[in-house]
């Protein structure tokens, strides 16, 4: 069974990749509503130029896994 994500969780992709934060369920515009296996996620990474980008992208919760905060 795939974890139960919430809004401010750090999650990464199961193939790897940086770290993400999920901003929350996705709305599906083609279906009108939100969806409950997939997720809107934030991360930022420096472009070749090293200045820093955000990128977001939606992704299924079977792709995701959460990532351990140590504190």
């Amino acid at each position: 069974m795939a974890p139960e994500f919430v809004v401010g969780d750090k999650a990464r992709l199961i193939s790897g990749g940086p770290d993400m934060t999920i901003r929350g369920r996705h709305f599906d515009v083609y279906a009108n509503e939100y969806r409950d296996d997939m997720l809107d996620c934030i991360w930022f990474d420096k472009n070749k130029d090293g200045k820093e980008e955000v990128h977001y992208c939606p992704f299924h919760t079977r792709e995701l896994i959460k990532v351990k905060i140590h504190e």
